[in-house]
């Protein structure tokens, strides 16, 4: 009888009208017909046994190699990790049109393609090689630079070191007991490097061994000293203490202020030869009537001093030319005269002339390495007058300081003026050669106990110091590889692990592990032909989110996996007449079930994907037509190697045995089946008998049984409840819909680099204090006819006309 609406069903029990019926059983069964020679030759009919699979193996394997080929030919050139721009927009259209009209899409000059190459760089006698690269040679060269004078460089760039501090917890960076915890850890890691050792095991105190130096002007015998580090701390290093050091130092010679150093002293007062109107005392205009009466004697001979340490004599300066002259004018040799218009400026803001730190102009030294030479920080009034001078909008050298060293969210308006972040900068010296910078990486960064674990282990002492309350983050050009590579590692364990797991879930499914290896194979060779494809067949650049393609493709090529696997097991039981018992003719039915079944599939994702080719963004465009191809890919795979592997399998490992048995079904993954079965039977079923068709397995009989009863009885409540479900996520889209209000996180935040990067990029200016360029154009017949040093010696060269059109 036919049962009533009410009552469960099975998909056995459903009946078809009498039409359907008759066709159904005039129709022959999925999969008619005998193999063909296509499926002949992936069964391994045609030539030999294994000749289909070991092509489609090699195959692969080529393609494989292509790509591998390509990038070791191609290095970094291959892969691209920049945001590209949308150049169909008309704005961005027209921006590049712009840039080519001047000729800034070509490089010219040393920069061009041509000087890449070190030989023709080093014939070219306007061009020199330096750092790895061509570049114009110095019109004033420098003098050959003293022992970790120059900054040291590492792959062509300085080998810079920073630090980011957070604040936890509602703490402010400039409260006296985070300032103190900062400066404990800068000492130590500035000085000891908290122990950490060279390649040969000797300790290597960054202060003797890698601190860039600074040396006195006037003293060429001196040693030399380490210069000043960029540090939040030296806004508070001058104490008394601080004044006196820096003082000393500046009397040394270290100071590239010259006779302005002269100005400056103890006292936190007006500059000595400035007037309270913010004039220059002494001057009234006119340098032939400038006099030093009316100068403090101590700034007189203190410039005396300078004139007569860098003065040159007579014969020295009539054998120069007029390039050697030009080229030894410094701001220490020049003299007061020289100054004039440099003090009439400096005295119209009506400065104080106190000591102030490294950075903070010609009152500072650049000597005072805050590690060795610091000893305590301000408190009290003086650290009030100095929270006051760094929001003074006047006081440009301390805005500067503050903009460079606190965040752009420090608000010097409020009274607290908290600090959430603030960061360090210092630099290793070296002599200006990159080999020195592999060096520094690898004998003395790197290692256990090299100095980038030293640090790290001084970063968790200093942070569970204090209690959680002060996060430190290093950055570091020459760790930061190291740094990456830490994540990556993790990262790289994490994507070993998915594809573990789905190789044994697949395993555990198809009951083989060499099936499951080949369904491996299947899956993650489709990446290497699709790269292939895309780069040396379109040409194109690997971009970063294509990479990600993997993970989809895990899921798609074990399904294709399943699919085939499903339907050679079912040509056991359904394949009725067609099948005749043969396995040639059971593959073939298999296979045709199955094709039709991926192609379908295959064929509405690729074209899910090739839709957004035609979308303008083009890292959305890219990852999608990639994405195309390597489901495409993956499914021609499943279809030829995989399908073959099946062949493999059923001639060659089934050995005989029955599912269940130890050494059952894939040799030796039977024993996984034994162990579910001792735990619960109803996951696999009964042994079937020998000759029986094998009985169907738990999922299947889920959703033929329990789930499709339910899905019959319920199935106007799932309607309305599945209609509300999407009606709600729709309203509950449209209302909670607004602009952001932040960046989306770079990554994980327990990350330093990370979350450092997120900082600096969010809280920090790239370049400290705005500043305005301004160019000034040279005629062409008579750019420059002299050097001089008054203003009588300037001669204006320009065209009456063009200052008339102004």
């Amino acid at each position: 009888r036919k049962a009533a609406p009410w009552e469960p069903r099975t998909l056995a029990a459903l009946e078809l009208p009498g039409a359907m019926a008759e066709a159904s059983a005039a129709r022959p069964s999925e999969g008619t017909g005998r193999p063909n020679r296509w499926i002949m030759f992936v069964a391994g009919q045609r030539v030999c046994p294994l000749c289909s699979f070991c092509t489609f193996f090699l195959t692969g394997m080529l393609f494989a190699l292509v790509f591998v080929r390509e990038a070791i030919e191609k290095s970094d050139a291959i892969f691209s990790f920049d945001a590209q721009v949308v150049r169909s927009d008309v704005d961005v259209q027209r921006y590049y049109a712009f840039r080519a009209a001047r000729g800034e899409e070509l490089q010219t000059g040393c920069g061009d393609e041509q000087h890449q190459a070190r030989g023709v760089c080093e014939d070219d006698e306007q061009c020199e090689w330096s750092s790895q690269r061509c570049e114009d040679k110095q019109v004033c060269p420098h003098p050959d630079p003293k022992p970790r004078q120059s900054m040291l460089l590492y792959r062509g760039a300085p080998a810079w070191a920073g630090i980011v501090y957070e604040a936890k917890n509602g703490r402010s960076l400039l409260d006296d007991d985070m300032l103190g915890y900062i400066d404990k850890f800068e000492r130590i890691l500035l000085t000891t490097a908290n122990g950490a050792v060279n390649s040969s095991g000797d300790l290597s105190p960054w202060d003797q061994d890698w601190c860039l130096k600074a040396y006195p002007a006037g003293n060429d015998g001196h040693p030399g000293k380490c210069a000043a580090t960029l540090s939040v701390l030296n806004l508070f290093s001058m104490n008394a203490h601080g004044r006196q050091v820096t003082a000393r130092q500046v009397a040394e010679g270290f100071t590239a202020a010259g006779p302005l150093s002269c100005l400056c002293s103890d006292a936190d007062a007006l500059c000595s030869v400035c007037t309270p109107e913010g004039g220059l005392k002494g001057f009234g205009g006119d340098p032939a009537h400038f006099s030093l009466d009316a100068w403090p004697a101590d700034v007189v001979s203190c410039a005396a001093r300078y004139a007569a340490q860098n003065a040159d004599s007579a014969e020295q300066r009539a054998n120069r030319t007029q390039k050697e002259s030009m080229c030894s004018r410094t701001l220490t040799g020049s003299s007061v005269q020289d100054l004039l218009p440099v003090l009439t400026s400096l005295c119209a803001w009506k400065p104080t002339c106190q000591w102030e730190p490294p950075g903070g102009g010609f009152c500072s030294s650049t000597a005072f390495y805050r590690a060795t030479d610091g000893d305590g920080l301000v408190e009290g009034a003086e650290k009030e007058r100095v929270m006051s001078r760094m929001c003074d909008e006047q006081d440009l050298k301390w805005m500067g300081m503050r903009k460079s060293f606190l965040p752009a969210s420090f608000d010097c308006q409020s009274e607290d003026k908290k600090a959430q972040f603030a960061r360090t900068t210092f630099f290793p010296g070296g002599d200006g050669k990159d080999a020195e910078g592999e060096n520094f990486e690898t004998n003395y960064v790197g290692g256990m106990r090299g100095w980038f674990m030293s640090e790290q282990a001084l970063e968790m002492q200093i942070e569970k110091e204090s209690g959680g309350d002060l996060r430190v983050m290093l950055f570091s050009a020459s760790t930061l590889r190291q740094q990456f590579l830490g994540i990556l590692i993790v990262d790289m364990c994490l994507s070993i692990t998915s594809l573990v797991l789905v190789w044994a879930y697949m395993w555990w499914t198809l009951e083989s592990a060499f099936l499951a290896s080949c369904a491996m194979f299947e899956i993650l060779f489709s990446l290497p032909v699709a790269m292939s494809l895309w780069t040396v067949i379109c040409r194109q650049q690997i971009q970063f989110f294509q990479m990600l393609t993997v993970y989809m493709i895990l899921g798609i090529g074990a399904d294709d996996a399943f699919i085939l696997q499903d339907a050679w097991l079912q040509s056991r039981y359904l394949g009725g007449e067609e099948t005749d018992g043969d396995w040639k003719t059971r593959f073939a039915w298999a296979y045709k079930r199955s094709f039709n079944a991926m192609a379908v599939t295959t064929a509405t994702t690729c074209g899910s994907f090739l839709i957004g080719a035609f979308s303008p963004l083009p890292q959305v465009r890219d990852f999608c037509i990639f994405a195309a191809v390597v489901v495409f890919v993956d499914w021609v795979f499943c279809e030829t190697f995989f399908a073959s592997a099946i062949v493999v399998h059923e001639r060659f490992l089934g050995c005989g045995f029955q599912k269940g048995q130890c050494m059952g079904p894939g040799c030796c993954c039977g024993l996984w089946r034994c162990c579910a079965a001792a735990c619960c039977k109803s996951l696999v079923g009964e042994i079937p008998p020998p000759g029986a068709p094998p009985q169907k397995r738990a999922m299947e009989r889920w959703f033929e049984g329990s789930l499709f009863n339910s899905l019959v009885k319920g199935r106007c409540g799932f309607i309305v409840l599945w209609c509300v479900v999407i009606i709600g996520m729709c309203a509950n889209a449209g209302i909670s819909l607004r602009t952001a209000t932040k960046a989306n996180p770079q990554g994980r935040e327990s990350l330093d680099t990370i979350r450092g990067a997120e900082i600096l990029a969010n809280e920090f200016t790239v370049f400290g204090v705005p500043a305005v360029s301004m160019v000034w154009g040279l005629d062409d017949e008579q750019p420059i006819s002299e050097w001089g040093s008054t203003h009588a010696d300037n001669v204006a060269s320009h065209s009456p006309a063009a200052i008339a059109s102004f």
